[in-house]
């Protein structure tokens, strides 16, 4: 009964052109199975595709969207595109902070301050004395700085062993020395009583007593 329903609606489209009206009625078995052939043949003919896969849903309207949900009919507006410009500039704005160039300014030369070198002594190293002789101790020393030693530059012992003269820790200088010129650096001392190799240092200092220079003797006691 299907195949005679689907016969007659293709008759009524691809045959009707064909046959009569009138010429339709009183067809046998054999003479629909000849127009269902012929109709095969004409789809085939034809490229026709009627399976209901690829037949269009007539609820969709092109150029236009269906709500899933709705149903209702959107027109399709293009999306409109992001400004790249725009964008990067304010990532830049939000990422980089403004930087504030600080002025140039003049680097200062350092003050030499209080230097010195070593010029010569007296007595030099490894002269002899008897056990607790008196004698003086000189160092001549060169001022390279830029300050001029005062009569408050001061001579304290340092290290080794102590043979200043008994009662006296602290020995000031006797005249100003100015920077690029030789001073004389005095002290009083006593050899010890007891037989051997001494060594003393004594360091230089100026009046707030920051020390700047230190020397040393070497005396041999008999």
């Amino acid at each position: 009964m299907k195949k005679l329903l689907f016969v007659l609606i293709a008759l009524c489209i691809f045959i009707t052109p064909v046959l009569a009206a009138d010429e339709l009625t009183g067809l046998s078995d054999k003479q629909i199975l000849t127009v269902y052939d012929a109709l095969v043949s004409e789809i085939l003919k034809r490229n026709l595709d009627v399976s209901p896969v690829n037949q269009r849903d007539p609820s969709l309207v092109f150029g236009e969207n269906v709500h899933i949900q709705t149903g209702q009919l959107t027109n399709c507006q293009p999306t409109p595109m992001p400004d790249n410009t725009l964008l990067i500039n304010q990532a830049n704005q939000a990422i980089l902070p403004t930087l504030a160039v600080a002025a140039p300014t003049a680097t200062p030369i350092p003050s030499a301050g209080d230097k010195a070198s070593y010029d010569s002594q007296y007595p030099a190293d490894g002269t002899h004395f008897k056990r607790g002789q008196d004698f003086d101790i000189t160092w001549n020393l060169l001022n390279t700085g830029t300050t001029t030693w005062t009569r408050d530059y001061v001579l304290r012992f340092f290290s080794g062993k102590n043979f200043l003269k008994p009662g006296k820790a602290r020995y000031y200088l006797d005249a100003p020395v100015a920077p690029n010129t030789v001073g004389a650096c005095k002290v009083d001392a006593k050899a010890p009583s007891t037989p051997g190799t001494y060594t003393m240092a004594v360091v230089l200092g100026n009046e707030n007593e920051e020390n700047f220079m230190v020397v040393d003797v070497t005396i041999v006691v008999d």
